[in-house]
């Protein structure tokens, strides 16, 4: 299926799109190379607008849907500047979704409002150097104490969590699966954050690891329910693998578009390279593995806006085969552009180094076809199958 574009959704990549080129294009390079990730273009990118399209108006949001959402991750991802687009993206939809489906109205006028705005950063932590897509083995504890709560633990990979203001962190509160989230002020006595280096791609995302030391936190930090935190992270994630879906397909439609283009100019043994047969089979082989990318992913948003987390099926196979196959499409685009794809120029090989974090993050390709392996064998359980042998 398509997606569901409307004039409203045009009208935010037309601007977004003159945005990035005015305040990310010229600079983008640069930031590259040193690794920096820039505050300023948080609050830029609030004061038009472009975090709350998804979210309602009474917070300061536009009130579309989530199509609006995937408009502004088409343009992201179509800039090729996969680690501020992460930054961002990690910004406004990995915490604030949570704040605004389980937080108190306080809460969400003090941090959701703010962060709309570009006013405050945002992160989500939950990963630990020994718990990434095991989300039930994290260690990371808060000990009731009168009006407070006690945290104590380290978090790990956690994008902004350097230059957040704030952090939805996720907590061991009792046995078993008993977790609780907070929302977590960074200037709180007894955190330390440290920046991650050596990155293989993402350059231009902070990430962090966070050591918590006895921190106080009060009562009121408390998001959601006590101990109900890993169903809230459970939930919040589809929107999180969708958007990492979103963002594989538009990488790979950017690379192969790129790959188009080179394969017209670039000449070998006397004509354009893409005359060549081994060249155009490459190509239609790519346009194909988009188009399911994109069937499987836009069947996923809708599922989405229909059916909220409960669209985990959809979610998961579209996280889990795109974020593969893009992968694959960006690799023959840096193929076609042969030596050069090897190199920085032509962006080709930032968009490949950026590209294959997606298939980690969000939870890896294993826990997702884990998932849908759970899902699909029970659905047959269900059903009367005809058995010709």
């Amino acid at each position: 299926m398509a997606t569901k574009e409307t004039a409203q959704h045009e009208l935010i990549k037309e601007s977004l799109s003159k945005f990035l080129t005015k305040e990310v294009l010229p600079y983008i390079d640069q930031w590259e190379k040193d690794k920096y990730c820039s505050r300023e273009i948080f609050q830029k990118m609030g004061e038009q607008g472009f975090f709350g399209v998804s979210f309602p108006e009474q917070y300061g949001g536009s009130g579309l849907d989530f199509w609006a959402a995937v408009a502004v991750s088409e343009v992201m991802a179509k800039f090729n500047m996969g680690g501020l687009g992460m930054s961002l993206y990690a910004h406004n939809f990995l915490p604030l979704p949570l704040i605004l489906a389980v937080g108190t109205e306080e809460q969400k006028q003090k941090y959701l409002v703010p962060a709309l705005k570009g006013e405050k950063i945002a992160a989500l932590a939950i990963t630990e150097p020994g718990a990434g897509s095991d989300v039930g083995g994290i260690k990371t504890t808060a000990v009731e104490k009168d009006d407070h709560y006690v945290i104590n633990g380290s978090k790990m990979f956690i994008t902004n969590g350097n230059i957040a203001d704030f952090i939805v962190v996720v907590t061991k509160t009792g046995e078993g699966y008993d977790f609780t989230n907070f929302i977590f002020e960074t200037h709180t006595p007894g955190f330390k954050s440290i920046e991650v280096k050596n990155k293989l791609g993402m350059h231009t995302s902070d990430t962090a690891q966070l050591f918590f030391d006895n921190c106080i936190v009060p009562k009121t930090q408390v998001l959601g329910q006590k101990s109900m935190g890993f169903y809230y992270i459970m939930n919040n994630l589809q929107e999180e693998r969708l958007l990492a879906a979103v963002t594989a397909t538009f990488a790979a439609e950017w690379a192969l578009e790129k790959a188009i283009l080179y394969s017209k100019e670039r000449e070998a043994f006397g004509r354009p390279i893409g005359k060549f047969q081994v060249i155009r089979h490459k190509i239609a082989e790519m346009a194909t593995k988009l188009e399911a990318c994109k069937a499987i992913t836009f069947r996923a948003v809708q599922d989405f806006i229909d059916n909220g987390a409960a669209a985990v099926k959809t979610i998961t196979m579209a996280k889990a085969f795109t974020c593969h196959e893009a992968q694959l499409i960006i690799d023959e685009a840096l193929q076609i552009h042969g030596g050069w794809g090897y190199m920085e120029d032509y962006g080709i090989a930032r968009a490949f180094r950026d590209c294959r974090l997606l298939t980690i993050g969000a939870g890896t390709s294993e826990i997702m076809n884990e998932i849908i392996s759970k899902i699909v064998i029970e659905e047959v359980k269900h059903k009367t199958v005809i058995d010709h042998r």
